[in-house]
């Protein structure tokens, strides 16, 4: 009897051992709404083994369309304000009681803010991930005679700075002057099991929407960047190599109306189809005959990635950013154009191979391993 008790005392004290040595890691979001940012760290947060991590994650204004996709091992922490500049006093409070090994942010914006506060995060080592390329973000941004100052004095105060492309590395280190050693090259996870499951998971929605004919794809949150504009002005010219063909843009953003407008400026306004956001555009990608991506500039498009993993035939407009990395990696450079030409040969389906070869890069549990290594 006293050795079965002094074995349950043991394993006890094991247990107790064991959880208090798991490295405790805070995520840090300013919100949930729908964007590849949060798409990838909830991924991360999912997938990072519950046996050596202690998952966090603090959010400045918990709201969004992700709410419900926080994995159930995941400690949620409403910091319960509405912008980054009020998280302050909230967020110092939470460092303070959980005393996090890791304290890891992505958003440019909400990175910058964090390594203001780098002083005051104590033995927390701080890893922020860029969302971006910012050399071109900050182009277009309201404060641009700002933000390289501030990128350039505060951002290699960070202890390591995850890009998400060899492009975004080299952007840094360029036109920022962030020390190499400061930065880390990782991929952006795919889940395919995920996305399989849930693309075959529905019906055809083209079908359910009531429309047979040439369907072309195009997804992302409709600002100047994504390049929206560019795709309906050349609608009228796809219009003549497939004549029974759909534009369905799937996402929500404060260009909608105008890029309506445009539609039906142009005579094709029965022919673009805005779908909001979508929960699930795994289903819409698998039965797209065509995803178009015209973008300006990209960090490292997670759509993209999505479209390959179901075998979605691709078009991509040339532009700074991953895009290219991946395009060559799975065998499809030859799918990027200067201008958007329509050609009947784009809708043909991709090359067995290319695949393979994205799960070999992209693969959810390689990348996972990948980021533990510099937690």
């Amino acid at each position: 009897m006293r050795n079965r008790k002094a074995e349950q005392v043991l394993v006890t004290a094991r247990r107790s051992v064991h959880k208090h040595m798991r490295k405790k890691i805070l995520f840090v979001l300013p919100s949930l709404e729908g964007g590849g940012a949060q798409r990838v760290l909830l991924m991360l947060s999912k997938y990072f083994d519950n046996s050596k991590y202690e998952i966090s994650l603090a959010v400045v204004h918990f709201e969004g369309s992700y709410k419900s996709q926080v994995p159930d091992n995941v400690q949620i922490y409403d910091l319960g304000v509405k912008r980054v500049r009020q998280m302050i006093i909230p967020f110092l409070k939470l460092v303070r009681r959980l005393r996090p090994d890791t304290i890891f942010s992505t958003l440019g914006y909400l990175n910058i803010a964090l390594v203001m506060l780098r002083p005051f995060l104590s033995r927390a080592k701080l890893v922020v991930r860029e969302g971006s390329i910012v050399s071109e973000s900050i182009k277009r941004s309201k404060y641009s005679f700002a933000w390289p100052f501030l990128y350039k004095t505060l951002y290699k105060k960070a202890d390591l700075i995850i890009c998400q492309s060899r492009y975004m590395l080299e952007d840094l280190g360029h036109h920022f002057l962030i020390p190499q050693e400061k930065m880390r090259q990782i991929y952006n996870p795919i889940d395919f099991d995920t996305i399989h499951l849930q693309a075959d998971s529905s019906d055809n929605p083209y079908q359910t929407n009531g429309k047979i004919g040439t369907n072309v794809l195009a997804i992302g949150r409709l600002n100047p960047e994504k390049g929206f504009h560019r795709l309906i002005q050349s609608l009228p010219e796809l219009l003549k190599v497939k004549p029974d063909a759909m534009l369905w843009i799937l996402g929500v953003g404060p260009l909608e109306q105008e890029l309506r407008s445009l539609s039906e400026s142009l005579g094709v306004g029965e022919r673009v189809v805005f779908k909001g956001f979508e929960n699930n555009p795994y289903r819409w990608l698998k039965h797209a005959d065509l995803f178009v991506l015209p973008s300006y500039y990209e960090g490292l498009p997670n759509v993209l990635l999505e479209a390959i993993a179901v075998e979605c035939p691709v078009l991509v407009v040339n532009h700074p950013g991953g895009t290219k990395e991946i395009m060559e990696i799975t065998g499809m450079a030859g799918r990027i154009v200067e201008r958007l030409e329509w050609r009947a040969d784009w809708f043909s389906k991709p090359d067995p191979g290319s695949l393979q070869k994205l799960k070999d890069h992209f693969e959810v549990k390689k990348i996972v391993q990948q980021y533990s290594s510099v937690m």
